[in-house]
């Protein structure tokens, strides 16, 4: 099976809104958030995030881009990404726009838990920590090792870097057929 990773930042239509960060009120814990540890109760109730004021666009696609590498998406894919059955959490936010008022509570950041050895670590280019031996400092190019992949889900974070977010084609398919906007996906290489 062929596994994809998702680009959480796409900026090829400038008119879609663009979003600095992360939810307000999320800064002290948005690394649970960015590497797949489970916000509970440090998540506010009433979360709101900003469309940033550095990019003009204005307007909603599927997959809103961000600065902060979560999948924030409308509720329609995080439908979707629920029904795999992977742990998870789908927090909802109120967006604004440029000028503070209400542009939606229908997004939500998609937030995987935990992540998975998949990883062929001899193809894959790392940089590896000189102070701490065995340390991954940086996957530069992820290979996934398809033996590791017999038992993988639909949809994880890499063990070695979870801030790359992957799925598979069975995924990618089921998100296709709502023709979503702002998604791009980048087919991973395997060994």
């Amino acid at each position: 099976m062929d596994y994809f990773r998702i680009n959480t930042s796409p900026t090829v239509d400038m008119s879609y809104c663009i979003l600095d960060d992360e939810p307000e009120g999320t800064n002290m814990y948005s690394h649970r958030m960015g590497e797949g540890y489970a916000m509970g109760d440090k998540y506010p109730q009433d979360a709101t995030w900003y469309m940033s004021d550095q990019f003009p666009g204005i307007k909603l696609p599927s997959l809103i881009a961000n600065t902060g590498t979560y999948i924030v998406v409308e509720r329609r894919l995080m439908e979707v990404f629920e029904r795999t059955g992977v742990p998870m959490e789908c927090l909802n936010f109120t967006l604004y726009d440029h000028k503070k008022r209400e542009a939606s509570r229908d997004y939500f950041l998609i937030n995987p838990l935990g992540t998975f050895d998949c990883l062929n670590l001899e193809k894959s280019e790392i940089r590896y920590s000189k102070e701490l031996p065995g340390a991954i400092v940086r996957v530069r190019k992820p290979v996934l090792d398809s033996q590791k992949l017999r038992s993988a889900p639909d949809f994880f974070r890499i063990k070695e870097d979870p801030y790359v977010k992957v799925l598979s084609h069975k995924l990618v398919d089921e998100l296709r057929q709502l023709n979503p906007t702002n998604v791009y996906l980048t087919q991973m290489e395997q060994s």
